[in-house]
């Protein structure tokens, strides 16, 4: 075969594997409405739809050339589209619009989803209590401050559970019209971001005016119509009309912030899950060793531990315990009827497929 008919032999394949593409995501799209007509015509029968991570989980296994975290990410678009089949994906997260718990939005639930910005942890979780959104995004930890006591103490005070965790670099990078590092007059973004980029923003542009704005969507959109001016940007290629500048000009790197997703229901077991639960102790010697020996005794790998002070509930503290295992595991099972023999509170905060 020559080149030429090698070449063109390549490119069929492709295009048939577009055309195989689009017909498997049609069939799928196809066969959602056709399940959700039969519920409708079905009440008494109801189907459940797999788990997106399982889903996902599936598909990675299956793949071989294309890459896992593209898999991740194109299968999220593929089920977030289809899930807006059957009602609109309302997503609540707290903070500035544009910012990292925005982002931790969309990488989880893609572009279908409908988010909504709400001011903070309590206005989140009203939200999903209330119905009027499906899901909450909660920052749960950080790598510079450890684990955010309002999220913590929510969860622990509300009927939400968490159902996923997603983590993001907190990293900033700078956009402009031009991508011309000389052109820069004035740089605008949120306060946060202007702080975690200092040094290298004074050192680099040290003529130029640092302006804080609301958030980074606000930076964009000023700079869109500023040929001098400079944006924060928390994606190097999110904002059409600017041009990257510099990648990741924040001054500390290796920074993350982890996200929990809420709802009101847990997933259902994977074999490869996470369980978070809240305990109030006694006040007596020993009592932390005794409520912790139940998880040793049953080689219950406990992954984190962190106390807070439980105001006006007359508890001193609350402990936090992350470990590995679904809460229907026997061992856990069996382990958590122990610990509630000798805690005057025991919750499970979530219980979910653990992220790889």
């Amino acid at each position: 075969m020559s080149s030429k008919d090698a070449g063109t032999d390549l490119q069929a394949r492709i295009a048939a594997a577009d055309e195989a593409l689009s017909t498997a995501l049609d069939a799928r799209a196809a066969a959602v409405r056709e399940l959700l007509e039969f519920r409708r015509d079905h009440a008494d029968a109801y189907v459940p739809m797999e788990d997106d991570a399982s889903t996902i989980r599936r598909a990675i296994e299956r793949a071989q050339s294309f890459p896992a975290a593209e898999v991740d990410a194109v299968f999220r678009e593929v089920l977030g589209a289809t899930a807006s089949l059957e009602a609109e994906r309302r997503v609540a997260y707290g903070g500035e619009r544009g910012g990292f718990a925005e982002l931790a939005a969309r990488r989880h639930f893609g572009h279908a989803a409908s988010l909504v910005c709400v001011a903070d942890v309590q206005a989140v979780i009203d939200e999903v209590l209330a119905g009027r959104a499906a899901f909450g995004v909660l920052p749960f930890e950080t790598s510079s401050d450890g684990a955010v006591t309002a999220t913590l103490n929510g969860l622990a005070n509300y009927e939400v559970s968490i159902c996923a965790e997603r983590t993001v670099a907190a990293d900033y990078h700078l956009l402009s019209q031009t991508g011309n590092v000389f052109d820069i007059e004035k740089i605008y973004g949120p306060a946060a971001g202007l702080a975690a980029a200092g040094r290298y923003l004074l050192t680099t542009f040290p003529r130029a005016t640092l302006l804080d704005v609301p958030s980074v969507r606000v930076a964009a959109e000023l700079a869109l119509t500023d040929h001098g001016a400079g944006a924060l940007s928390i994606e190097p290629d999110e904002e059409v009309g600017l041009r990257l500048v510099a990648k990741s000009v924040q001054d500390e790197h290796g920074r993350h912030t982890r996200f929990a997703i809420v709802g009101r229901e847990l997933p259902s077991r994977t074999g490869r899950d996470r369980t978070v639960v809240a305990m109030a102790l006694g006040d007596r010697p020993g009592a932390l060793h005794a409520v912790l020996a139940p998880f040793a005794d049953r080689s219950i790998n406990l992954t984190r531990l962190e106390s807070r002070p439980a105001r006006g509930s007359g508890i001193r503290y609350r402990f936090f315990v992350e470990m590995d295992g679904h809460i229907t595991d026997r061992p856990l099972v069996t382990a958590l009827d122990r610990v509630r023999e000798l805690c005057p509170m025991v919750k499970v905060l979530g219980s979910y497929p653990r992220p790889d």
